[in-house]
């Protein structure tokens, strides 16, 4: 679940003090669709909304679901909107789709959503992966309006179904009853990343040479602490450490080497730390790499790290995940535990292409229980 620090909440403080610094940067429509001043996509045929929250996921999880909607119902007025703007993701994915409306949303003070609602009018609602608007539910339930929350936890107004992103969330569904259906959890954000492997890579930083590759993904404040302990340690002799957060800019002191926007695809020397500074290349080195582990990542790191096929650990508690995943993943405490792991992969190959085995696999069934959750969930609106 996604919470903007902008303020799309129902704080009435928070909610002034954000439209004011929207008006004093310039962002005057931002400020007013914040307040509830939006209009619908022109056009004929009932509206359904969907409903964003503020992170990249968010976004694009709500322009992949309203792709979706518009191929299995051309006769729809479908608004999507959202707390930030990303036009990298929203520009592809929605070019030639007509009957559409974009744009910041509204917060969720009763005002902002009655005027919201009686400029659009919605039949349907759908909440993507965001904080749960009590008014603007309430304000659903009251208008007779179809009420769906995907990848959102559930607040204290009913729901007519609940797609639930992990099984915690699910269990939060089911304990507070306000679903009248809720369905089996699955994570979106594995249709995110794309699954193949890429052997590009290894070759281009090995350059022919015997090379171990490794990946470490976390908050970029504990980066440089683990650059320096891998080094020290016997796997920089013959090894390319990859690092990330994100996609977050390196740390001045974290002490790697470069970031991977400057590599010239020229091959690098054993001890060489590279900064992924591009989580476009994401998929290509967990596919590369001997071994990886996930101090913190977002879900679409997590899914693009488990369909590299190579070795994944996590950090115990890592947010949001699945019972299976949990259970099946090695899981290290700190970072000694982590280089243990990983020395323990190179004496013992093999354990480590069962333990890159075991993370394909379990993103494959991730991706078969999303499709029926997907499936499920387009044929709910088609019989609106």
């Amino acid at each position: 679940m996604s919470c903007n620090p902008k303020s799309y909440g129902a704080a009435w403080s928070s909610v002034f003090l954000q439209t004011w610094r929207d008006r004093l940067r310039g962002e005057h429509a931002r400020a007013n669709a914040r307040l509830g001043y939006l209009r619908p996509p022109a056009g004929e045929g009932r509206l359904v909304w969907i409903k964003a929250g503020g992170t990249r996921d968010s976004v694009r999880l709500g322009v992949e679901l309203m792709g979706a909607i518009r191929q299995k119902r051309h006769d729809l007025r479908l608004v999507l909107t959202f707390e930030e703007d990303y036009a990298d993701i929203l520009e592809p994915r929605v070019a030639g789709m007509r009957k559409i409306g974009l744009g910041f949303g509204p917060c969720d003070r009763p005002a902002a959503v009655r005027r919201t609602w009686q400029r659009f009018e919605p039949f349907g609602v759908i909440l993507v992966d965001s904080a749960f608007p009590e008014h603007l539910a309430r304000r659903a339930n009251a208008a007779g309006a179809h009420l769906l929350a995907f990848n959102t936890a559930p607040g204290q107004a009913p729901v007519e179904a609940a797609y639930p992103v992990d099984v915690a969330q699910a269990a939060a569904w089911e304990a507070a009853g306000t679903a009248g259906y809720v369905a089996a959890p699955a994570d979106p954000h594995s249709l995110f990343v794309e699954a193949q492997v890429d052997t590009t890579l290894r070759s281009l930083v090995t350059g022919g040479e015997e090379r171990e590759l490794w990946w470490w993904q976390g908050p970029p404040a504990e980066a440089g602490d683990f650059i320096r302990h891998w080094r020290e340690s016997a796997l920089a002799d013959n090894g390319v450490l990859f690092v990330s957060a994100d996609g977050q800019a390196a740390p001045a002191d974290a002490g790697a080497d470069l970031q991977i926007s400057d590599w010239q695809r020229q091959p690098l020397a054993a001890g060489s730390v590279v900064w992924l500074d591009d989580m476009r290349w994401t998929g290509a080195v967990a596919s590369a790499i001997h071994a990886g582990h996930l101090a913190q990542a977002e879900q679409t790191t997590l899914w693009s790290a488990l369909a590299g096929g190579s070795a994944i650990s996590i950090r115990p508690g890592l947010s949001r995940l699945h019972a299976a995943l949990a259970k099946a993943l090695q899981q290290c405490e700190d970072t000694t535990a982590v280089l243990a792991l990983w020395a323990g992969y190179r004496e013992a190959p093999a354990e480590g292409r069962r333990q890159g085995d075991a993370c394909r696999r379990l993103f494959w069934e991730e991706r078969r229980t999303l499709q029926k959750t997907i499936d499920e969930f387009l044929q709910r609106i088609f019989d609106w």
